[in-house]
């Protein structure tokens, strides 16, 4: 996958906010091209960020094929800001 969305917006501080705080990372490590491995990141870690994700936007995450070619954390950023501008929800306050 390659990633098209602008690491800076609020939308995508608000999904790497998820990210550090569902997968227990310092948010100073994740990057756009950082790895979950990288991040030391294990599947069930991304089922609770993708829950996380979830209740934050108030979106459905369905687990297709956009989902398991995620490669970095620019993907996750990617294909959750499409379901988000999709959905017309913009998250809830933290």
């Amino acid at each position: 996958m390659s990633t098209t969305v602008d690491m800076g917006t609020p939308l995508a501080q608000q999904i790497i906010d998820v990210i550090a705080r569902e997968g227990m990372v310092d948010r100073a490590k994740i990057t756009a091209e950082a790895t979950l491995e990288d991040l030391g990141l294990q599947s069930i870690d991304m089922v609770m960020i993708l829950n996380g994700i979830e209740e934050k936007f108030d979106i459905y995450v369905p687990m297709d094929e956009s989902i398991q070619k995620i490669a970095n954390v620019g993907d996750v950023v990617d294909v959750v800001s499409g379901l988000v501008q999709a959905s017309g929800k913009q998250g809830q306050s933290a």
